[in-house]
């Protein structure tokens, strides 16, 4: 694990999917982060990296030729180098080898770089294409964050609150679990949608339009918040596991990229909000979250 600590937190990477593993309070010994529990989801904060989401029949093509990847793709599963470190930040590095190239044709360099500052922490994620051709690529988060952060609390008493937002116009699924082109309504009480377990009986809400980037999970019981700003991401999900109990996390999901569509083809650049950079480009796409006790 790398760690970075200051008066107030202690956080915790992994540098095997350079995952964020704990986010700790030092006032009141609160853990953040979900602790994988493999019984209810056994990932931490995942990295979503080079695509978002699944793929329709699991593949995509450049230039015709075709690719099948694992869902959410390989930055979650596979070893990254730690790279420059400081007294409040740490870099992961991962590069394009042989096993990638098989699953994605390009020449790539991620940079994963995490900075503590007091209450918050902030992820950067600087790709660049080191390829010979335009580059194509997705990424996002996939943060999950505890709920019942004081005793005798159930996932009832939380919420995520949109600020100044009414209602939310998830993407509806078709029958194939792939994004369609249509919109649901879902309307909220002073912006607030609350956490039961039925909130994702369909899955993830995922959205194309909020009118702000920034979403906090509170708590009617007590007075801290967890509040993730994502300014550089367009799309934005919130996501729990459904089962038949209640599951005390809740996942605060900033993509770059929509995951694929019933109703487009495989052609990778054809994806909505899909990245491209060209030969030598990088860019850095960022989202911190800020704790309240």
């Amino acid at each position: 694990m790398q760690i970075l600590e200051n008066e107030l937190f202690r956080v915790e990477i992994n540098p095997f999917g350079a995952e964020l593993s704990s986010f700790k309070s030092k006032k009141t010994g609160t853990e953040y982060v979900w602790q994988a529990d493999p019984a209810i989801w056994k990932r931490h904060a995942p990295i979503l990296f080079p695509i978002v989401g699944r793929l329709k029949d699991k593949t995509y093509t450049v230039g015709g030729t075709a690719y099948e990847i694992t869902q959410h793709g390989f930055g979650r599963d596979l070893e990254w180098q730690v790279g420059a470190a400081g007294e409040n930040y740490v870099e992961f590095v991962l590069e394009a080898n042989d096993f990638t190239k098989k699953m994605y044709p390009w020449d790539f360099v991620c940079t994963v770089r995490y900075t503590l500052t007091g209450a918050t922490l902030k992820k950067e994620h600087v790709v660049f294409n080191r390829s010979d051709t335009d580059m194509y690529y997705e990424v996002g988060g996939h943060d999950a964050y505890t709920l019942c952060w004081q005793p005798d609390e159930s996932i009832e008493d939380y919420y995520v609150v949109f600020e100044g937002t009414t209602a939310l116009h998830p993407i509806l699924t078709d029958e194939n679990v792939m994004l369609s082109r249509e919109h649901g309504d879902l309307l909220l009480k002073d912006g607030y949608l609350p956490i039961t377990r039925e909130t994702f009986r369909n899955d993830a809400i995922i959205m194309d339009d909020l009118p702000v980037r920034r979403a906090t999970i509170g708590s009617t019981r007590n007075d801290r918040t967890v509040t993730m700003d994502f300014a550089d991401f367009p799309y934005f999900a919130v996501w729990s596991a459904y089962k038949d109990f209640d599951v005390p996390y809740v996942c605060l999901e900033p993509w770059s990229t929509l995951p694929d569509g019933g109703y487009l083809d495989h052609a990778i650049e054809n994806k909505v909000g899909v990245r491209m950079l060209r030969p030598g480009q990088e860019e850095c796409l960022s989202f911190s979250t800020t704790i309240h006790e």
